[in-house]
């Protein structure tokens, strides 16, 4: 028998008419939801699917070959109980016909298709890990060797190594120049986003460093936690100043609340500087209160904000005029480091070309520029006629994708708004495959719950209930 889903999962299964985003708690089924979803289709009575209708991504050969595996299972589980059911029997055949795979293998098949479209050879191979590992390492090195014969005439290169190096060795050049560059391929334009490196790093027309791209997000990230801070410590002035024998902690705790609303106001970077010496004050209670757990409690609180923004406030130590000097100097050391990377990538990709080789990345890039061209303007007559191809496309592990991923999909989807996601934003592995949970963040947060959605709307869907452990583990969370 089926296992009766719960009022989510029902939802996330039978829910149609757009983009569906599933955010999906640890242990509430994600993956019997995508499979459950997928058999619906198939069971349609108006339009019954086949299973190779479906274009359905993972993120490794070994969750495609299970997943594979948890169909076959759930197909021969309605086979059992509705054995003259042709055309079930038939998707039993069709299993090993349909599309489950990584993102990279699907470029692939769709790069060897439309090769001649592309600047590739026709019959290239992907590169396994190793042999990338290998070539990438001999590019570094004849670029490296390469930037310091002519070291003498280039100051920016002198710039990057010295920063790196700290005057000692530059073994950290070679790791560094290999992250920027695989950052760099994570995105739809990989030279326009070194390009905006550079841009970035140039401050000779910023007078306040508050103004620059670190400036404004250290000032912000400030606020943000001050207004926490002013809540909490007013919220305890409060309860405290209710008690007669609390009247002077009550005092201590508004002085502390005025000083940071007074951090709070600055407008510029020398203004934060200027007022981030705060006076907590002595927070003493009397022996005769009433409530010492109230009083324990204020004290944490207390001692969990000055904490917290002594953390924060070590960043605005220097006057605007030094920190803007000291970003000035590291201009010249990004545009060596990027100049550097662009010399790599050459290197990199005309040894790949002589062994017809593309590396992930490549197909990546590949893939994406014909789905939405060079430019990256829009969907192209390919990407129109690959995505009717599928009645849906499903991906799982939605939150470790990267932008590059995401275009595809978006691309294969801009005509039917076809797409199913789910994932859970707080296990993304980002720091592995440089993906960007923020992708995911941005729809949850922009589209509407499935209920309130208009037909060709986003919507998401949540599953909250944990499966996965005991009940006496879940009441103690």
């Amino acid at each position: 028998m089926t296992e009766k889903l719960t009022e989510q999962q029902y939802a996330a299964v039978t829910d149609r008419g757009g983009k569906l985003l599933v955010s999906a708690a640890a242990g509430s089924g994600k993956t019997k939801v995508l499979v459950d979803r997928l058999i619906s289709y198939l069971n349609d009575p108006v339009q019954p699917a086949n299973l190779d209708d479906f274009l359905i991504i993972t993120y490794t050969k070994a969750a495609a070959a299970e997943l594979r595996g948890k169909i076959a299972a759930k197909l021969s589980e309605h086979m059992a109980e509705d054995p003259e059911n042709r055309h079930l029997q038939r998707q039993m055949q069709r299993l090993y016909l349909a599309k489950i795979s990584t993102v990279h293998a699907f470029c692939a098949d769709l790069l060897k298709e439309y090769a001649y479209l592309l600047d590739i050879p026709a019959d290239f191979r992907v590169a396994d890990e190793n042999e990338c590992v290998e070539l990438r390492s001999v590019c570094v090195e004849k670029v490296l060797d390469s930037a310091y014969e002519n070291a003498q005439d280039d100051e920016a290169f002198r710039a990057f190594v010295d920063t790196q190096g700290l005057g000692r060795d530059d073994r950290l050049v070679p790791e560094i120049l290999l992250k920027i560059y695989d950052s760099s391929r994570c995105h739809l334009d990989p030279d326009g986003w070194l390009n905006q490196c550079t841009q970035n790093a140039e401050v000779s027309d910023i007078s306040d460093a508050a103004q620059t791209l670190w400036g404004a997000y250290l000032v912000q990230d400030l606020f943000c936690y001050l207004d926490l801070q002013i809540g909490a410590l007013r919220d305890c002035a409060k309860l405290a100043s209710a008690a007669d024998e609390m009247a002077k902690p009550a005092d201590v705790l508004m002085d502390t609340v005025y000083q940071l609303e007074h951090l709070r106001s600055s407008t510029t970077w020398d203004e934060v500087v200027a007022r981030s010496s705060i006076g907590y004050g002595r927070l003493t209670f009397s022996k005769r209160i009433t409530d010492p757990e109230l009083a324990e409690r204020i004290k944490a609180v207390r001692n969990a904000c000055k904490k917290g923004l002594e953390k924060k406030l070590k960043s605005f130590v220097d006057p605007s005029v030094m920190v803007l000097s000291d970003l000035n100097k590291s201009a010249l050391a990004i545009r060596g480091m990027v100049q550097l990377v662009r010399s790599f990538a050459a290197e990199y990709d005309r040894m790949k070309r002589r062994r017809r080789i593309l590396d992930f990345g490549d197909l990546e890039q590949a893939a994406l520029e014909l789905l939405l061209g060079k430019q990256r303007f829009g969907a192209t007559a390919i990407a129109n006629e690959v995505s009717g191809r599928f009645r849906e496309i499903m991906v799982d592990e939605y939150q470790d994708s990267n932008a590059v991923q995401d275009a595809i999909f978006s691309a294969l989807t801009a005509q039917k708004q076809n797409c199913f996601m789910v994932g859970d934003v707080k296990q993304s592995i980002y720091q592995f495959r440089l993906a960007d949970p923020g992708i995911f963040l941005d729809k949850y947060e922009s589209f509407l719950p499935a209920g309130e959605a208009d037909d060709g709307q986003g919507r998401k869907i949540l599953l909250t209930r944990n499966f996965r452990s005991g009940g006496s583990v879940l009441r103690a969370v």
